[in-house]
């Protein structure tokens, strides 16, 4: 060993025991001097599909094609999440009342999806005819979230359905003045009045529903009606009509008009839309009954004959037909 190694050796030994830094230093860069060089020899620079860091890739590499991101067909972050209630919200009602039935037993219901899981099931049952059974559920689910308006609504409906039209009313009123804006309410508040012979009211609630939401073509029928036993034509024309537009498939905008229609006089109009209430609906007796006695007064009396004797195969004993059929006959003699 030389002078020179052996000096050089005697002053690393002595900065390794006194100076930490030298000795952290010995430790960590020949590793990662070993490290570069092992890095360097795997992923070349040159090496294509390099990007260097903090470096935006704005070219394909050289030799390959420029091809744009394919996203999935579905992004994982665009899928709905599983709705937990959609066993309560499908099938017929006895599937509905099922469903939620099972979902209230797991115990797996969380939130607001429990007072919504009697609510759906009231609804089954509501539309089973199982009044009782759905007061009840409407009744759990007011007292587990008693600010919701939804609720109240549709548990007016179930003591309309009941016959109590009064208590109807304090469930609509609450719905109203927890959700001022909901139409549903007007409607069942409306229908729930005319019950009670408040006409007028009924038809204010009616025509409220309708500023609200000028589609909503049940507030249209329901006032339609009010106006028809009203003797109203103009207001019955005009909600038929509005009818008609709103529900072109539905047969009671036809008949609102078609009847304004007969009672103005205009009898070509009213077999018109009288005719096209009957293909949509071919049991209605009502449009058999006024369109023959439209042609009865244009002097069509064998059209007549037909229409009275369709309506009475639908209700042999329907007395305002076999009223209408007696004058014909009386007619016919003359």
């Amino acid at each position: 060993m030389s002078a020179n190694a052996g000096s050089w050796l005697s002053a690393h030994g002595k900065l390794w025991f006194d100076d930490r830094w030298y000795r952290l230093a010995w430790i960590v860069w020949p590793q990662a001097l070993g490290l570069l060089l092992v890095t360097l020899w795997l992923y070349p620079p040159s090496a294509q599909g390099f990007i260097p860091w903090a470096k935006p890739l704005t070219e394909a590499p050289k030799n390959q094609p420029a091809t744009p991101v394919k996203e999935p067909a579905v992004p994982p972050l665009a899928q709905p999440p599983l709705d937990v209630m959609t066993p309560c919200k499908s099938g017929q009602p006895a599937d509905i009342i099922a469903g939620c039935t099972a979902l209230l037993a797991s115990g797996n219901l969380k939130g607001s999806n429990i007072p919504d899981a009697y609510w759906w099931r009231g609804w089954g049952y509501y539309l089973s005819k199982q009044y009782q059974l759905a007061m009840s559920d409407y009744d759990r689910a007011i007292t587990i979230a008693p600010g919701n308006a939804v609720y109240y609504n549709d548990r007016g409906i179930v003591w309309t359905a009941l016959g109590n039209n009064e208590r109807a009313m304090q469930d609509l009123d609450q719905a109203i003045l927890l959700k001022p804006d909901l139409v549903d309410a007007y409607i069942n508040r409306g229908i729930a009045l005319n019950n009670l012979k408040r006409t007028n009211e009924a038809l204010v609630a009616f025509s409220r529903a309708i500023e609200l939401d000028g589609t909503r073509w049940l507030a249209y029928q329901n006032r339609a009606e009010l106006n028809d036993q009203r003797s109203n034509w103009r207001a019955v024309f005009d909600d038929g009509t509005k009818l008609i537009e709103l529900a072109p498939n539905y047969q009671m905008g036809y008949e609102y008009r078609g009847h304004a229609y007969f009672e103005s006089g205009q009898y070509q109009a009213a077999i018109a839309d009288f005719s096209k209430a009957i293909s949509l609906d071919p049991n209605a007796i009502f449009n058999y009954r006024v369109r023959g006695r439209a042609y009865y007064f244009l002097n069509q009396f064998d059209d007549a004959m037909k229409d009275f004797e369709a309506a009475l195969r639908i209700d042999a004993n329907d007395g305002p037909t076999i009223s209408y059929l007696n004058d014909l006959k009386r007619q016919r003699r003359k």
